[in-house]
């Protein structure tokens, strides 16, 4: 960028926020699931998406601790950034000079020790950051880098679908005013149609237009594409979801009162409404549908416009990063984070229905020999059988985990006692009886040791798993005590 362009960047600078459509604090709920996912993937306790374009940083949304405004020149983010382009991520920040003196750090307002920022940098300005944190020191590796700079993009794809949207439904609903204003108008009437339908055909968005009594009577290339049909004015307000393909994000046909245009009628102006079309021959295609009424100058309706923008692989972008952040990459089985979670789950309806949950802590018995011996490929391959072994053995509704190495948990919600957690540990057991085969057909013999614990009322996700954890290694040496004897 040249000087004059950078002068320029910072004169407008302060207004990206305002032009992207960021809302406020806790009122965005895809920036709320952002910085969820940015704190499973880096493994931090905080996250937080902060403005960088004004004197003053504020957190547009924050997880793990409650955002507020403070002023720019005390962020680390803002600081981080200026080290060079992607995610920048220092382990401890304490052990700095640049950042040791900083109120977020020294404890004036915080304590942070290990931090990463990933800049959100739109037109080349620097319009925040996706930043993690902890209050503990904590080496990144490069792969948690790479999902922080993947989220960014992702953040920055938001705010562009939001300013487009925004822009697209403005010109549009322009154009339905122009239209029905110059119907009125005989000399211009052929020429401004003409004008405007090429104007909603040409755009890169779906448009569904509505006239004053709620009839659909218009759709744009796009629309007509995305529904497999033409706007059809006949069509009942009850038979909307029917007759156009309108569906919820799975694929279910969407309520009539629930349907964007619908709602643009009953409520005036729909922001950012969510829905999907299952045109036959076609998959659910995601949209995001924003619209308004359109009324003359003595505020009578004359109609309503909706524009649709595609969010399907932006939708799966975001499935895959928490299927990622959640999930083991060897076994596919839940990792820690997302056992952790599930447990606190258990542990709260088990102390609602008086229904405890158990805990199987499984540790593999010969596994070491068979990397040692025939490879780590093979021994993946051993421990992805092992999971599935574990899932053939358990309960529908039991979590199986990997939880790191050859270490696996078994969730149990709702047992009865240790007598009914104590079968299911035995069937897991049997299920190791013959020898775990890889895809060469090599059989190799690796059995398993399992600490049963009962979680008590008193528990929490991470006593529960300490008490099995400790249960299993009592096996262990039980049967080291056992061999020992015979010997």
């Amino acid at each position: 960028m040249t000087t004059t362009g950078r002068q320029h960047a910072r004169a407008r600078q302060p207004a990206f926020v305002h032009e992207f459509g960021v809302p406020g604090m806790s009122a965005d709920a895809e920036l709320d699931g952002i910085v969820r996912i940015a704190a499973a993937v880096a493994g931090l306790r905080c996250a937080a998406v902060n403005t960088l374009d004004t004197p003053v940083k504020h957190a547009l949304a924050a997880h793990g601790f409650r955002g507020a405004a403070s002023p720019r020149d005390e962020s680390i983010g803002a600081a981080l950034a200026q080290r060079g382009s992607g995610t920048q991520a220092v382990a401890d920040l304490a052990a700095e000079p640049e950042f040791a003196g900083n109120p977020w750090v020294d404890g004036r307002r915080g304590r942070v020790r290990a931090y990463a920022s990933a800049p959100i940098v739109v037109d080349d300005v620097l319009l925040g950051a996706l930043s993690v944190f902890d209050e503990e020191p904590h080496e990144f590796t490069q792969a948690e880098c790479d999902r922080l700079d993947d989220l960014a993009a992702v953040t920055v794809s938001l705010f562009r679908s939001r300013q487009q949207a925004g822009q697209l439904a403005d010109v549009a609903a322009a154009a339905q005013v122009a239209r029905v204003g110059m119907e009125r108008a005989h000399a211009d009437l052929v020429r401004s149609e003409a004008f405007i339908r090429a104007l909603l055909e040409a755009l890169p968005v779906g448009i569904v237009a509505g006239d004053a009594e709620g009839r659909v009577e218009l759709f744009n290339q796009v629309s007509r594409e995305w529904h497999g049909l033409d706007a059809d004015p006949t069509v009942a307000v009850e038979d909307l979801p029917t007759s156009f393909c309108i569906t919820d994000g799975k694929g279910d046909p969407l309520p009539a009162d629930r349907v964007p245009l619908t709602r643009v009628y009953r409520e005036g102006r729909v922001s950012d409404a969510e829905m999907g079309l299952s045109a036959p021959g076609q998959p659910l295609r995601l949209l995001s549908a924003s619209g308004a009424t359109i009324r003359d100058e003595d505020d009578q309706l004359l109609g309503a416009l909706v524009t649709m923008i595609d969010i399907t692989a932006q939708r799966k972008l975001e499935e895959a990063l928490r299927t990622a952040a959640l999930h083991d990459p060897l076994t596919g089985l839940p990792n820690r984070s997302l056992l952790l979670d599930r447990l606190e789950q258990s542990l709260s309806a088990a102390r609602r229905a008086l229904q405890p949950a158990a805990l199987l802590y499984c540790d593999l018995d010969g596994f070491k020999p068979v990397n040692d011996t025939a490879g780590h490929a093979v021994g993946d391959e051993v421990l992805a059988e092992a999971g599935r072994r574990l899932e053939s053995a358990v309960r529908p509704g039991d979590t199986v985990a990997r939880i790191g190495g050859d270490e696996f948990v078994v969730l149990c919600p709702s047992v009865r006692d240790e007598e009914v957690a104590q079968e299911i540990a035995d069937r897991v057991t049997a299920a190791f009886a013959e020898p775990l085969r890889t895809t060469d057909g090599t059989g190799y013999a690796v059995g398993i040791s399992i600490g049963v614990a009962v979680c008590s009322a008193d528990d929490t996700p991470e006593s529960a798993l300490h008490a099995a954890d400790a249960a299993m290694y009592l096996v262990k040496a039980s049967r080291r005590r056992t061999r020992t004897s015979r010997a």
